[in-house]
Parts: structure tokens; C-alpha cells; sequence
């Protein structure tokens, strides 16, 4: 029942969303849209998005030499795409299936592994806040006016209760937990021996950041993903008569909206979540809600597509990996 919820959801928000964001525009606007393109920024973008996974392979590669493991960026980068491919099924379940893909082939320890995209996360989380920073720094007008749009009601009586008494819960959830554990009966269990194991690898593979063999190329490689992503969008945006005139801020503007979007609403792909955001988005540099809504389905159908193709390719990669996974240590 739960693993239903967990892919009924998202595909909910993402119909319900996305019929929100189209309600003013016919297919005949989407499809005008893609006749009017400049396809040579179109390739370009298509070279610098697989550019920016196998980048990607390469700085997570970085966290598992951490570990003591050694998948070159070649394979780090198919296990990569097989996990953007699974997500685009099920939200968040790409992290899974690329630490699961890397474990058939080059033998890494699924924990660790799990560990390892934890602490990158962190990572981009930070780096997030950074771009959120920059993007209010030099769009500060258009970003109040975004937000005081968007805005929410602070929860009333009843939802600070609610939070409270989650709150307390969860705490006295954890507190009962760790008082179980503490009896030599319980902790002998083979499945609390296998979850206290699994805690172990998780917890080592996420302190594989302070192990890093080259600290500084992997911040630079966080930086290059961020940068590679903003160009992306910006070429995109140039690909179009009706955007290539923005400025170069529209495009951290859009990555920004989505980014943090992506986070709070998680669907498959982004789809309904990047329409939304995105269209009240570009409604602050002189476009209507409808083009908007437009130039927002353009975009995400150009990067959901290569994303698709690209990663497409790990289920011709994987079987071929498997024949030449490393022998286990």
C-alpha cells in the first residue's frame, strides 16, 4: 500500500499540476514552438548535458576512491544514468538504483554507496543555497516579486499542533529505539545485526567526504555541474525568438525555481512541478502566464527528452560492464 502511495502521488501532482500550468494554451502553441527552434543550440545543449553526466560520474567516483574503491568515471557515469532513468518512474528512487547498479558492477557495497550520494547531496544542497543567493543578488526585484506570489498562509492552531505533536513523536520514536538497542537480547537479532550493519556502511560511506583524495577537484566539479546546467538553460533560452533576447540572469533564474521546486514537490521528471514554477517565472521578464506556459513545456520536453536518450543508453552499457566487472577483493 505505501510503495502504491509513493507512485500514485507523484504522478498525481504531476497531472494536476501540469493541467494547471497548460489550461490557457493549445498544442498548437507547443508544436509552433518547436517548428520556430534554432535545432543547432538544440545540439549544442545535447553535447553539454551528456558532458554534465559524465561530469557528475566523475565527482562521485572522486567520493568512492574515499572508500577505498576505484569505478573509473566511465562507469560511475552509466550507474549515474541508470538511476536518471529510474527516477523519472519513481521520484527519489534514482539514488537507489545508480548505488544498486554500481554494485553489480564494479562490487561496491550498496551502503557505502548510498552513503557516498548522501553526502553529495549535502553538497548541492549548499551549492543550492549558494545559486538562491546569487539569483536574489542580481534578480532581487523579480525574486520578492516571485515569492510574494507564490506565498503561503502560515499554518493556523490546529496545523502547529499537528507539527508539534509529529515532532514529539518522532523524538520519542527515535528515544524508544535506541533503548531497545541497547538490550544484549534484541541486538543479537539477525535482523537488527543486519540493520546495525547496514547503519555502519551507510554512516561510512557518507564519511567519505572527509576522505576525499583530492578535495578540491571535487568541489570544482561541483561548481562545473552547476555551471554546465545554468548553460545549458541559457542556450536554450537562445534556441528561441522569444527568449533569446533575455538576459543571462533568466536562465540561474529558471534553474534556480526548479531546482528548489524539484525538492519540495518531487514528480517524475519534473513534470507539472518545472511548468508551474517555471511559467511564473518568466512571467516577470514581460511574458504573459500562457507564453509563459509555452516556452516552460519547451524547455523541459527538450531536457527531458535528452535526458531520456542519454540515459536510455545505461540499459545497453550495464550488461556489457557485468561481463567486465572487477574480481572482489
Amino acid at each position: 500500500m505505501k510503495r502504491l502511495i509513493r507512485r500514485v502521488l507523484p504522478a498525481l501532482l504531476a497531472v494536476v499540476l501540469l493541467a494547471y500550468a497548460l489550461k490557457d494554451i493549445s498544442f498548437a502553441d507547443i508544436a509552433g514552438q518547436f517548428r520556430q527552434a534554432n535545432y543547432g543550440w538544440i545540439a549544442a545543449v545535447g553535447l553539454i548535458t551528456a558532458l554534465s553526466f559524465y561530469v557528475r560520474g566523475m565527482r562521485w567516483r572522486q567520493a568512492l576512491l574515499g572508500l577505498g574503491y576505484q569505478p573509473t568515471a566511465f562507469r560511475a557515469t552509466v550507474a549515474y544514468l541508470a538511476g536518471i532513468i529510474a527516477s523519472m518512474i519513481v521520484p527519489g528512487s534514482g539514488e537507489l538504483t545508480r548505488c544498486a547498479t554500481l554494485q553489480r558492477t564494479d562490487r561496491v557495497p550498496f551502503s557505502q554507496g548510498v552513503g557516498s550520494v548522501v553526502a553529495e547531496r549535502i553538497v548541492d544542497l549548499l551549492m543550492l543555497g549558494l545559486l538562491l543567493l546569487l539569483t536574489f543578488l542580481l534578480e532581487l526585484r523579480r525574486m520578492r516579486a516571485y515569492f510574494s506570489d507564490l506565498s503561503m498562509a502560515a499554518p493556523g492552531t490546529l496545523g502547529w499542533w499537528l507539527v508539534g505533536v509529529a515532532l514529539v513523536g518522532g523524538l520519542l520514536g527515535l528515544w524508544l529505539m535506541r533503548r531497545a538497542l541497547r538490550t544484549h537480547t534484541l541486538r543479537q537479532h539477525p535482523f537488527v545485526q543486519k540493520l546495525i550493519r547496514a547503519i555502519q556502511g551507510l554512516w561510512k560511506g557518507f564519511m567519505s567526504i572527509r576522505q576525499l583524495p583530492h578535495p578540491w577537484l571535487f568541489v570544482f566539479l561541483t561548481a562545473l555541474i552547476q555551471g554546465l546546467v545554468w548553460l545549458s538553460t541559457y542556450w536554450l533560452l537562445l534556441s528561441l525568438d522569444s527568449t533569446q533576447s533575455l538576459p543571462p540572469s533568466a536562465a540561474l533564474t529558471i534553474l534556480t525555481v526548479s531546482s528548489i521546486g524539484g525538492i519540495l514537490i518531487p514528480t517524475q521528471g519534473g513534470i507539472g512541478t518545472f511548468h508551474f514554477l517555471v511559467s511564473r517565472a518568466l512571467v516577470l521578464y514581460g511574458f504573459t502566464a500562457a507564453n509563459g506556459a509555452v516556452v516552460a513545456t519547451f524547455l523541459h520536453a527538450v531536457s527531458f527528452g535528452l535526458s531520456l536518450l542519454l540515459s536510455s543508453l545505461s540499459f545497453l552499457l550495464v550488461p556489457f560492464l557485468l561481463t567486465r566487472r572487477p574480481e572482489q577483493s
